[in-house]
C-alpha cells in the first residue's frame, strides 16, 4: 500500500510539471497569434471536457502527461493532398500561417515554463534552514583502502603521492581556512585541473604544507584528490530487531577491532569486512570504559554483502536559510547550472561514460522516487521536483524530431533558407521523431521494470 501511495504522489507530481510545460506552449501560442484548439491534462479518453473562448479543455483518464493541440492540422492535410510541396490556403491562426520566429517562441514556451517552475521551487529550498551532517576535516587517503574504493579503480592516488596521510587534519586550502569536510569539498570544487593545490595540514601537532595536483574524473569531470572524510567508529544508533540489537552492542560503543585487526576509523572496518565473512567479531569499548568481544552473523543485501544494523555517530549542525534576495539569485544560478550540466551529460551517454539506464529513468521509476521522497523532508522534495522539471526542459530542447527542440530546428532552417519546409518533409520529420520517442519509451520502461523486479 505504501508503494502504491508513492506511485500516486509521483504520478501527480509529473502530471503537474507536464501541465506547466503545456501551459507554457498555450500562453506563448496565444501571444504569437496561434489558435489553441485543445488543452488537455493527461492522455486517453476524456472524462470531462468544457469549452471557453473557443478552446476545448479536457481532463483525460490517464493523468501522466498532457498536450496542447494547435490549429494547423487541416492546413497540413490540404497541402499534402495538393502535392505536399508547399503550404497552401492557410487559415488565420494556423501554426503554419505565422512567421517561424513566432513558432520558435511557442515551442520555447514549454521548456521556459519548466525552468521558471524550477526557479520558483528553488526559492523556498534556499530560504528554509536545515540540519546537516558536519563531517570532520580530518581525512583518509582513499588509496590506503583499495578494497573499499575499488570502484574508483584508475582514479588518482594524488594525495598519497604528494605525502598526505590518513588521519591528517586539513586546516587550510591556499588562503582559505577549513572548518569541516563540507567546506573542504566546496573549496576543492573551485580548483582548476593541472594546477597544484596547497594543503595546510595538522599532523599530530605538526603543521605541514603539501601540494596536491588533482586529476579529472572522466565520468563526472570532477577534480579528484584521493581523499575522503575520517569518521570515528563510534556507534550512534542501532536498528531494532537487527542482529546487532540482539548482541551486547549499545549506543556510544567504540569499535576497537574487527576480526582481530585494529579499527581507527569507519573505512578500516569496511576494508576489514570487505570479504563478507559469515561471522563478524568486534572488540568494542563501552561508554563506561569496559571492553567486550561481540560476535554475530549480520544481515545481508540481495547480492550477499554485509548490511550493518547500526549507524555511526555523526555531528549535526544547523544551516540557516538564505534571505529572500539571495535565495532568488541562488535559484537562478542553480537552475542555469543544472540545465548546463544536464546538456553536458548527453554526449557522455553516447560516448559510453555512463550506462544509459543508469541516468535515464522512465515515468514509473521517476514517479516512485518522487513519491518515496515524501518522508525525506520538504527540502528534499523541492530539490527533486526542481531537478525533474529542469530535466524535462532540457530533454525537450534537444534537437530531436518530435520534441520541441526538433521543431525549433525546423523553424531555424526556414529562417536560414527564407523558405518554409514542405508539408511532406514536415510529416516525415515528425514521423521519424514519433518512432524515436516510441523506441525510447520502450527502452526506459524496460529499464524501469528491470529496476523494480531485478533491482538493477
Amino acid at each position: 500500500m505504501d508503494g502504491f501511495v508513492s506511485f500516486v504522489i509521483g504520478f501527480l507530481s509529473i502530471a503537474l510539471m507536464v501541465t506547466i510545460h503545456e501551459t507554457g506552449h498555450f500562453l506563448f501560442a496565444r501571444l504569437s497569434g496561434i489558435t489553441v484548439e485543445v488543452f488537455a491534462i493527461g492522455w486517453g479518453k476524456a472524462i470531462k471536457r468544457w469549452t471557453v473562448r473557443g478552446v476545448e479543455y479536457r481532463i483525460n483518464s490517464f493523468p501522466l502527461g498532457g498536450y496542447c493541440k494547435l490549429k494547423g492540422t487541416d492546413d497540413l492535410q490540404r497541402s499534402l493532398h495538393a502535392g505536399g510541396k508547399s503550404f497552401t490556403s492557410m487559415e488565420e491562426g494556423s501554426l503554419f500561417a505565422v512567421p517561424p520566429i513566432r513558432r520558435i517562441l511557442t515551442y520555447l514556451g514549454g521548456p521556459l515554463f519548466n525552468l521558471l517552475f524550477a526557479i520558483v521551487v528553488f526559492i523556498p529550498f534556499f530560504t528554509l534552514g536545515y540540519e546537516t551532517v558536519s563531517n570532520p576535516n580530518r581525512v583518509v587517503v582513499t588509496s590506503d583502502y583499495p578494497k573499499t574504493f575499488a570502484r574508483e579503480e584508475g582514479s588518482p592516488h594524488a594525495a598519497k603521492l604528494a605525502g598526505l596521510k590518513t588521519g591528517d587534519v586539513v586546516i587550510g586550502i591556499k588562503d582559505e581556512a577549513i572548518g569541516n569536510f563540507s567546506s573542504l569539498q566546496s573549496v576543492l570544487a573551485r580548483q582548476k585541473a593541472g594546477n597544484p593545490t596547497s594543503f595546510t595540514v595538522d599532523r599530530e601537532g605538526t603543521i605541514l604544507n603539501i601540494e596536491i595536483t588533482g586529476t579529472v574524473d572522466e565520468k563526472t569531470d570532477r577534480l579528484l584528490f584521493g581523499i575522503s572524510t575520517y569518521i570515528e567508529p563510534k556507534i550512534g544508533s542501532i536498528a531494532p530487531l537487527s542482529p546487532e540489537s540482539m548482541t551486547a552492542l549499545s549506543e556510544g560503543d567504540v569499535i576497537l577491532e574487527a576480526q582481530g585487526q585494529e579499527v581507527k576509523n569507519t573505512f578500516d572496518l569496511l576494508e576489514i569486512l570487505s570479504d563478507n565473512p559469515s561471522w563478524i567479531e568486534l572488540q568494542v569499548q563501552h561508554a563506561d570504559g569496559t571492553q567486550e568481544m561481540v560476535k554475530y552473523s549480520p544481515t545481508r543485501t540481495i547480492d550477499g554483502k554485509i548490511s550493518f544494523g547500526f549507524n555511526f555517530e555523526r555531528t549535526l549542525e544547523h544551516v540557516s536559510g538564505q534571505p529572500i534576495g539571495q535565495a532568488l539569485w541562488s535559484s537562478f544560478t542553480q537552475t542555469g547550472t543544472s540545465l548546463v550540466d544536464t546538456f553536458l551529460l548527453v554526449p557522455k551517454l553516447f560516448s559510453g561514460a555512463f550506462a544509459m539506464d543508469e541516468v535515464v529513468a522512465g515515468p514509473l521509476r521517476i514517479s516512485y522516487v518522487i513519491g518515496e521522497m515524501r518522508n525525506a523532508g520538504i527540502r528534499a522534495i523541492l530539490h527533486l521536483l526542481a531537478m525533474v522539471s529542469i530535466s524535462l526542459a532540457a530533454a525537450n530542447l534537444l534537437p530531436i524530431p518530435g520534441l520541441d527542440g526538433g521543431s525549433i530546428l525546423l523553424s531555424l532552417i526556414e529562417i536560414v533558407r527564407r523558405k518554409s519546409v514542405s508539408p511532406r518533409m514536415y510529416v516525415r520529420f515528425q514521423s521519424v521523431g514519433l518512432l524515436f520517442l516510441f523506441l525510447l519509451m520502450l527502452f526506459v520502461v524496460a529499464g524501469d521494470l528491470r529496476f523494480f523486479f531485478l533491482g538493477s
